[in-house]
């Protein structure tokens, strides 16, 4: 464990978590902390959303290199699109069936993956998968919540899981053993992505 630690890119990382927490700088300045806390609290609360999003933070870590920020800043980024889509309650089709999807194809990424794996690829995929959790994030904004405070709690709330996520990959990566049994997790958080689809689509 600790040579896991001396190998991780620290740099990299505290780059990565500066870039995708923007709400640490200005939550203070929120009154009430409603918009804030609703908007951090959403990611956790749903199962669909938690899975993914500690999934793209293991996959960066599983592809390596400069992937360990990149993967995770462009389901951010995407993800702040599909918010404010979101937010002004402009439609996107299939966004619950998408949601579902990300869930079952960034499980079976893990599955997959490693350093030698086409990042281009899955960050498509993430980029396409952001922007679905982004727009749920906006529709369901309390109506009592400020915009700007509540996208600032999701962002938040989604760049501390995408860290956990890193953290673990980072840990499981380099041992043989715990790599082989987070493919096995991989595996079993794209069943449960393939459960959450069917029930979308209402066979389940």
């Amino acid at each position: 464990m600790l040579n896991t630690m001396k190998g991780m890119n620290w740099g990299r990382l505290m780059v990565a978590v500066f870039f995708m927490l923007p709400g640490l700088a200005f939550a203070h300045q929120e009154a009430d902390g409603s918009g804030f806390i609703a908007g951090f609290t959403h990611p956790i609360y749903g199962l669909d959303h938690l899975l993914a999003m500690i999934c793209v933070g293991v996959l960066s870590s599983q592809l390596g290199g400069k992937n360990i920020w990149v993967i995770p800043s462009v389901f951010v980024l995407s993800m702040v699109v599909g918010g404010i889509i979101g937010v002004y309650q402009i439609p996107l089709y299939y966004t619950e069936i998408g949601i579902a999807l990300s869930v079952v194809i960034l499980g079976a990424a893990i599955v997959r993956s490693d350093n030698q794996t086409k990042s281009l690829f899955i960050a498509i995929f993430v980029a396409l998968f952001g922007m679905f959790h982004g727009h749920a994030h906006g529709l369901e904004m309390p109506d009592s919540a400020s915009p700007v405070y509540y996208t600032f709690g999701f962002l938040t709330s989604t760049a501390t899981l995408h860290l956990v996520g890193v953290v673990i990959g980072e840990f499981t990566v380099r041992k043989e053993k715990l790599l082989a049994g987070l493919r096995n997790v991989g595996a079993g958080v794209a069943g449960a992505g393939v459960l959450m689809l069917l029930e979308h689509v209402g066979i389940a």
